[in-house]
């Protein structure tokens, strides 16, 4: 009588104690999956940072060499017509020099935003994503950034940049499935007080795939093992300014919401590895 009473009772504690062991295991593999994503992203936020300060010093020297030689042409220009320069040269000159001011203003930015590192970004996205999606529209109209912005261009750089690149994957996904769908993405951005708000909205098939205990959507990238970096590294960029971040879909266009305090942030944005 005493062994129908303890064996199953020593029974269910060794079974409750491999439970408790295999989640004690599972919580430890997370914990450690978790602070290996962290240091990666630290890594690739670093190198970002370091990209989008590079990027803006290039562009600001570049803005500088097209405004000399833009005034070196014109110098050359008037001098061609002179009678007594090139008086035999002087057409094909003329037609050489208006060639160059074409290349120049070919130079000019297509999208204009207020901000250095966002200009030269969303140009060398577009410029990237129409070699894939040859009839991509980027709509940029509502996009504004504030001339008092406190937030860090290199964090502009890393919202932008990971939303771009997740909307031309969608966009060309469903070119892939539908050539002649629409391919859309569109940039929204409104200051409410001290709050900037920034939204960006892409079209995309319409299939959204979540799992139990995801935080994002689920990739059809062929990268599985970076599986939602792209919106990981927004968020942590959104937090460090004391904002959110938030998605919804709309039929088939994927809106992506942000909202951040206008203000200098935390500079490396993520909690402690302890």
């Amino acid at each position: 009588p005493i062994l129908t009473i303890v064996l199953p009772a020593i029974l269910l504690l060794s079974l409750l104690s491999i439970l408790y062991g295999v989640k004690l295991f599972q919580d430890m593999v997370y914990r450690n999956k978790a602070k290996s994503e962290r240091v990666i992203l630290k890594n690739q936020v670093k190198s970002m940072q370091e990209h989008m300060e590079e990027m803006e010093r290039i562009y600001s020297e570049i803005r500088g060499m097209k405004h000399d030689m833009k005034n070196t042409l014109a110098v050359i220009g008037q001098l061609s017509k002179e009678k007594e320069f090139f008086l035999e040269e002087k057409g094909e000159l003329q037609e050489y020099l208006a060639d160059l001011n074409q290349t120049f203003d070919r130079l000019d930015m297509r999208f204009r935003t207020g901000n250095t590192v966002a200009d030269t970004l969303l140009n060398m996205k577009y410029h990237e994503a129409v070699r894939l999606v040859p009839d991509l529209e980027m709509d940029t109209d509502r996009l504004v950034f504030p001339q008092d912005l406190k937030i860090h261009s290199y964090d502009i750089g890393i919202i932008l940049g990971n939303a771009v690149d997740n909307a031309v994957w969608a966009c060309r996904k469903l070119k892939e499935k539908e050539p002649e769908a629409e391919a859309l993405i569109r940039f929204v951005s409104m200051q409410k007080g001290n709050l900037l708000v920034l939204k960006v909205e892409n079209s995309f098939d319409g299939k959204l795939v979540r799992r139990p205990r995801e935080e994002f959507p689920v990739t059809d990238k062929p990268d599985k093992e970076n599986h939602g970096m792209g919106l990981v590294n927004i968020k942590n960029t959104v937090e460090k300014y004391h904002g959110t971040m938030d998605y919804m879909v709309k039929g088939r266009v994927f809106i992506l919401s942000m909202m951040m305090k206008n203000e200098r942030g935390n500079e490396d944005g993520f909690w402690s590895d302890k």
